[in-house]
């Protein structure tokens, strides 16, 4: 690696002026790495910042340590959690202040966001203080009750080893008089006189929008990383079609800010056409997903922007309707597509859409070809594109391993650890950059890997949770008080299956489990389940669990495996659309348990939920074991005190309620109580026509009629001396 090391002649500002001349020159982004004390970067940002005119764009995402006493009027400070809501715009400086937190999904996607010419500075501790940093991102990834103490820092000595390689960058740290040192990495020749800014390739897919039959049943698919001009594609295309055939664009997307540069470059393009503002409004709308499939309004094409981030149902409902749809999502982005959209939206499409089309965008729009930067990211965050090497011709399950891999050893094996994390990607469309923080750096994370000739087979992801043994702490929970971050399954056992016992036995649930895409159909997932059980029969650990989005295969797979289902949820699925199942095998007289009770409880709301929630659903309705026993078991009636109490919502308890309604006299309650109890709970009404039945104002209100009503009546049980079941 060639570097350069400024003179004390020359400024770090000089330093950065060319730099970022160089940068501009041929369309590279100029990344900046400043790593020192906060005064130390305080005495050198600022004066940085300086050098942007007040018509450039700077996000700082963070919060700056101090502040100047003028500030960049065109400054704009963001929470690194918040960044989604600057997608699909453009900035000119980006100043990502790791000292607040290393969110990997946010610096992967800001840094999408920077126009070429302009400038990433990258804040960090001093180097060697680094990768012990209290980082506050630890936070959401750490489970009740570990600390940053727990935590080896190894993801944060990954990502300084990719900084200490990756070419193109400008540093500056501090030496012992806390004047700054500025080194340069140089890249390669041949990365320095590509000037190619992608404007071929933009084109050809601007034309293929251009081209579609409007009105026919036509799909296109556009993937591109960021930065290739993707969003822009679609408003020049609808600008064009608007001219010309005078069509009805709608425009959906997660939010308008995503699909902003859509309909900057619409504009834009109207202008250049003549085509009368004030009619690309009329003609290019924007409506929300939710509000979208409530109103279906009339429209020869459907553009949906940043489509891997709407709910797959949605999807599959815009694609019954409107006959021309164009799906452009991001390959690499915040709502953790990885591969994923294709996983599954794809066969979506084979069905509803035969002779569908799909384009990837690789060359950049915002940069050029080359840019240091991207590279940078690629390869630190393990972007890369990634298509598995082909596994051993000739092997035999002698072979086969089945061995846990610590953080330590992932970090110290490069090329073991890309293998794993881009399996993942490929077998899991919510894998996002943040993921590889977690595979290395969660405490309570065991990543196991099946091996064949030194060659990664499959993938296993297992967290522990640990018992809660703090008396306070497990009230708190049972009654809904607290939610500790991690522990789901226990959690879940505890609070959806009414099982408090759950919450003080240690317990495993697997996170992801993923198999080479050579090898997927032939029983590697059941060998590694049962590896796993054979591991964990050995601990302390009563029981493994998973929780996932059904479906009919996934449920065959599991049952297979020899775990039972013991929860579907009422819901779908905010992205995948499906319901979530929880199901799990035990590893002692334990854990099997706490699997019976909870199994009895999914067998009493299955009678219920076959009614009201799963009719249309015949496949999950084979699934459903339904209960003939009646009458309110002690434990239920525990539940539904707890419910009366505040500490359940209503949907965990809506079957009950509907047994005690049974046992119950409705003279009891009153006749305006009565009328919203027999709406609700017997009749099932939804919460709208709930309120206008009964006056109430809404959900919050009608929820807490109910909970007094279910006092009221389960005190007359009482009073009557109705027994339990």
């Amino acid at each position: 690696m060639l570097y350069s090391v400024m003179s004390q002649e020359e400024s770090w500002r000089d330093a950065l002026t060319s730099a970022l001349a160089r940068a501009h020159a041929v369309n590279f982004r100029a990344p900046v790495l400043i790593q020192g004390e906060a005064p130390e970067i305080d005495a050198v940002i600022w004066p940085i910042l300086e050098h942007f005119t007040p018509n450039q764009r700077i996000v700082w995402a963070g919060s700056p340590s101090s502040t100047p006493p003028t500030l960049p009027a065109q400054l704009e400070t963001l929470e690194a959690a918040r960044f989604q809501t600057r997608l699909g715009q453009e900035m000119d400086c980006l100043v990502f202040d790791a000292r607040c937190g290393f969110h990997a999904d946010a610096f992967a996607a800001l840094t999408g966001t920077v126009r070429g010419g302009g400038a990433v500075l990258l804040l960090t501790p001093p180097a060697p203080r680094w990768p012990s940093f209290d980082d506050p991102d630890y936070q959401r990834i750490l489970a009740y009750p570990l600390t940053h103490q727990d935590v080896d820092g190894h993801y944060l000595r990954h990502l300084q080893g990719r900084l200490d390689n990756a070419r193109g960058w400008l540093r500056v740290s501090f030496g012992a008089n806390a004047k700054p040192v500025i080194r340069e990495t140089h890249t390669g020749p041949d990365i320095q006189s590509n000037t190619c800014r992608g404007a071929v390739h933009q084109s050809t897919v601007i034309t293929a929008l251009r081209t579609l039959s409007a009105g026919q049943q036509d799909a296109l698919v556009i993937s591109a990383d960021r930065g290739r001009g993707k969003s822009a594609a679609l408003g020049v295309a609808a600008a064009h079609r608007i001219a010309e055939q005078a069509e009805t664009i709608l425009v959906t997307a997660p939010s308008f800010a995503a699909a902003a540069n859509l309909f900057k470059h619409a504009e834009m393009t109207a202008t250049e056409l003549g085509l009368d503002q004030e009619r690309l409004k009329q003609r290019l709308l924007f409506i929300a997903p939710d509000d979208l499939l409530q109103r279906l309004p009339t429209a020869e094409m459907l553009l949906v922007d940043e489509a891997a981030a709407i709910p797959t149902p949605i999807l599959a409902s815009l694609l019954e309707h409107y006959p021309t749809v164009v799906f452009a999502t991001t390959i690499h982005g915040y709502e953790g597509t990885g591969q994923g959209f294709p996983l599954r939206v794809f066969p979506l499409l084979d069905k509803r859409r035969p002779g569908w089309r799909h384009m990837t965008m690789s060359q950049p729009m915002r940069w050029s070809q080359g840019d240091p930067l991207e590279a940078f990211i690629n390869d630190a965050l393990l972007l890369n594109q990634y298509q598995p090497a082909p596994l051993p011709t000739t092997w035999n399950e002698n072979e086969l391993r089945f061995e846990r891999l610590d953080g330590e050893s992932l970090l110290c094996s490069p090329q073991r650890l890309s293998e794993i994390f881009q399996l993942l990607t490929l077998a899991h469309y919510r894998t996002t950059p943040d993921d590889l923080r977690t595979l290395l750096d969660s405490p309570g994370l065991d990543v196991f890997a099946s091996t064949v000739q030194g060659r990664v087979l499959g993938a296993v992801l297992l967290s522990h949770e640990r018992p809660f043994t703090e008396p306070p702490l497990i009230d708190a929970i049972w009654l809904g008080a607290r939610r500790p971050r991690g522990h789901l399954l226990q959690q879940l056992f505890a609070q959806q299956m009414g099982v408090r016992k759950a919450l003080q036995r240690p317990m495993a649930r697997v996170i992801r489990i993923a198999v080479h895409p050579e090898r997927q159909g032939r029983g590697v997932g059941l060998w590694m389940l049962q590896a796993l059980k054979k591991i964990l029969i050995q601990t302390d650990c009563c029981l493994i669990g998973a929780s996932f989005g059904a479906s009919d295969s996934l449920l065959q797979f599991w049952e297979q495996a020899g775990y039972r289902l013991l929860r579907l949820g009422g819901k779908r699925d905010h992205v995948a659309g499906a319901y979530a199942a929880c199901v799990a095998t035990s590893l002692n007289s334990e854990g099997e348990a706490l699997i019976s009770q909870a199994h009895d409880r999914f067998v009493r709301r299955s009678a219920f939920d076959s009614r009201h929630i799963f009719a249309h659903e015949p496949w999950i309705l084979s699934q459903l074991p339904i209960s003939a026993q009646n009458a309110l078991q002690a434990q239920e009636i525990e539940l539904l005190q707890l419910f009366v109490e505040g500490g359940r919502p209503y949907e965990n308890v809506e079957d009950l309620l509907q047994i005690l309604s049974a046992y119950a006299e409705l003279t009891h309650l009153g006749e305006k109580a009565a009328r919203l109890w027999r709406a609700k709970v017997q009749q099932q009404q939804d919460w709208s026509e709930v309120a206008r039945l009964t006056g109430l104002s809404g959900r919050k209100q009608i929820i807490a009629q109910l909970r007094e009503c279910a006092r009221v009546l389960l005190a007359s049980l009482e009073t009557a001396g109705t027994p339990a079941g």
